[in-house]
């Protein structure tokens, strides 16, 4: 039980409290009163305590936090399912949401010391147990825990749904800005008060210059980036992220994987309901199944496997075919660790005549471009905002250009598992451009669904010059099945239609809004492609296999490189060759070289085990005439010659 100084502080602590209600709902009492903080600022808060007395040593504690533009009211349910289970439960209104007073400093360091001292009074509050107290929420209500206890807070547990510890940085991610920071900004007065700074961000965001983007630049992650933080963050937590997050990328939390103590935490990445993702009942389920089993180990000291190593990181990968309201199918994994065993770095090179191929150009092509389209040079960002990014008047001041790239049709279902990533050599007319590469998964029927995205927005450029610049995309994990092909666009305005090739609307959450919203200034922007600069895009990828197919499982006795078949060939081909059994992996080399003895392209370059395999090469983007193929394979070496006819 509590000591009489404790008792007695608590009473102490009441004299801040500005007016109490108190209502009886059977299992437990109500009471809704004001909370003043350290400096003046009152909180409208609730507490909910089992009805009776409580166990030896006090009620265990769940404290519920908000998501942004939010308030206490939207976490009530929760607080009253947990008191009806005999929890004493806790919610408020952060401060600048609901009826709280002061104003927000936009899910910050401010908030996160609020929830300090909210916790501080409940541990002084006579009825709990300062043993047994967590703390869930999403989005702002599982940022500003995750902040706190790397920043002082002790507790039992936390559970953070949708968050980043680099939220602020998050939000203008490789130099874009995204429309739901437009969005979180802009709040009507009667949802969000926000402080002098915040207040700011929205006409910045519409003044569109770049001393207006620097100001953003400087002041988003000043208290609301703690990534270096939470290595101080010593108690246990349960994560639970979606890839889909319009607002948080998930690499936020994969990179706190390599920091926090590995015993003290367990990662769910995958669907969940909110910012933008697939709500899918299963999932749900069993994150709810998860939340309830973390809380008895960690809370109520109640044994389980919870924190089975092998679980330690559970991730749901999306997949065709669709299902209600275009949503993907998903199907659940297991690893532990991360990445997962069997993922592989991949590399896609953009080929002339739409292609993404795993080896890089070499023909004489130097680059490839599409257009900024922007009509009107007048034209304002709020404009372009205001009509959702469609329609007459939109098609009046901007187009949107793209570049498509397709993959040969995959051999097997591959896995994308992480974080994409992009090596571009660029060029621009402009002194700002963007691109964003969108990812695609095709099935062969042309229906089509974007899967994830990777944008980069160069501020700081100066026209006409050419740099080169790898950047990360949105984590997220997928399956591409067998038959289906990978499709690359990048363009100009990174929005998706409004219906998709099902007839659906393709994204419920963004509808026609861009994820980054774009640059506009008129340009022409190159990104370039041969010789040593070749551009790519670089996936994490278990189970690969492109264009090379194994035909027989006979074990042959020794290397070979058959003549390609047809041949002449118009414009694709097909190339066998042969590896034996030597105990190990192989690693096979095809390349292709002109009449003049120059590279073409590298169209094999791998680790093999025995079999019979067979490869194609598509000449669509190169000129008739004699080309040449050769084949290493340790100190085996083979050359063939083939005829393209156009």
């Amino acid at each position: 039980m509590k000591s009489f100084l404790t008792i007695l502080l608590a009473a102490l602590l009441t004299l801040n409290l500005i007016t109490t209600t108190q209502i009886n709902a059977g299992a437990f009492t109500r009471i809704d009163f004001l909370f003043t903080l350290s400096d003046g600022v009152k909180l409208d808060c609730s507490k909910f305590i089992p009805i009776g007395s409580p166990p030896a040593g006090g009620w265990s504690c769940a404290l519920i936090t908000h998501g942004y533009g939010l308030s206490k009211f939207s976490e009530m349910p929760d607080a009253e399912d947990f008191a009806n289970d005999g929890f004493y439960s806790f919610v408020y209104s952060m401060r600048g949401q609901g009826v709280s007073e002061g104003v927000s400093n936009f899910i910050s360091t401010i908030e996160a010391n609020d929830l300090k001292q909210i916790i501080q009074y409940i541990k002084n509050d006579a009825n709990t147990n300062d043993n047994k107290i967590f703390v869930h929420g999403g989005s702002q209500g599982g940022i500003i825990p995750f902040m706190a206890a790397s920043t002082g807070m002790q507790v039992n547990t936390i559970i953070t749904d949708m968050a980043s510890p680099e939220q602020g940085s998050n939000w203008i991610e490789n130099g874009g800005i995204k429309m739901t920071l437009l969005w979180t900004c802009g709040y009507a007065s009667n949802i969000v008060r926000y402080n002098a700074t915040v207040s700011r961000f929205k006409p910045w965001i519409y003044a569109n210059t770049k001393e207006k983007w620097d100001s953003l630049n400087y002041y988003l992650p000043i208290n609301r980036d703690f990534l270096s933080q939470i290595n101080n963050c010593q108690i246990p937590i349960l994560i639970q992220s979606t890839w889909q997050d319009k607002f948080f990328n998930t690499l936020g939390m994969i990179r706190s994987a390599y920091i926090l103590p590995y015993n003290n935490y367990r990662m769910y990445y995958g669907a969940m309901d909110g910012h933008g993702s697939d709500y899918i009942q299963a999932e749900e389920d069993f994150k709810e199944q998860l939340l309830t089993d973390w809380i008895d180990y960690h809370v109520e000291g109640i044994p389980n496997n919870v924190m089975d190593v092998n679980q330690k990181f559970t991730y749901a990968a999306s997949s065709f075919p669709l299902g209600n309201r275009s949503y993907w199918s998903w199907n659940r994994y297991s690893s532990p660790t991360w990445p997962p065993a069997g993922v592989q770095s991949i590399k896609f090179y953009f080929h002339p005549g739409n292609q993404l191929q795993v080896s890089g150009y070499g023909g004489t092509q130097t680059d490839l471009s599409f257009t900024n389209d922007v009509l009107d040079p007048n034209v304002t960002m709020e404009y372009l905002v205001n009509t959702e990014f469609r329609g007459s008047l939109f098609d009046q001041k901007f187009r949107k250009t793209e570049l498509v790239f397709d993959t040969p049709a995959l051999l097997q279902d591959a896995r994308l598992v992480g974080t994409p990533y992009a090596y571009l050599y660029y060029s621009s007319s402009a002194d700002i451009c963007q691109y964003n590469m969108q990812i695609w998964d095709v099935r062969s029927n042309g229906q089509e669904k974007l899967v994830t995205r990777i944008n980069w927005t160069d501020r700081n450029y100066t026209a006409n010059q050419t740099r080169e610049k790898y950047v990360n995309g949105q984590s997220y994990s997928h399956i591409f099945k067998q038959g289906n092909k990978l499709r690359v666009k990048i363009t100009n305005l990174d929005n998706v239609p409004l219906i998709n090739s099902t007839g659906d609307t393709s994204d419920v959450f963004l509808r026609t809004n861009p994820f980054m919203l774009p640059v506009l200034k008129a340009a022409t922007n190159r990104i370039f492609i041969n010789n040593a600069s070749k551009s790519y895009i670089e996936l994490p990828l278990m189970n690969f296999v492109i264009g090379i197919n194994q035909i027989t499982s006979e074990v042959p006795e020794k290397f070979n490189l058959n003549q390609n078949y047809p041949n002449p060939f118009n414009p694709t081909t097909k190339i066998r060759f042969l590896v034996p059994s030597t105990g190990k992996n192989n690693f096979v080399e095809i390349v292709i070289f002109d009449i003049t003895g120059r590279k073409v392209t590298t169209l094999v370059n791998d680790n093999f085990g025995p079999g019979v395999y067979e490869t194609d090469w598509d000449a669509a983007s190169y000129s008739s005439g004699i080309y040449f193929y050769r084949m290493t394979a340790g100190g085996f070496s083979k050359v063939m010659k083939m005829m393209l006819i156009k």
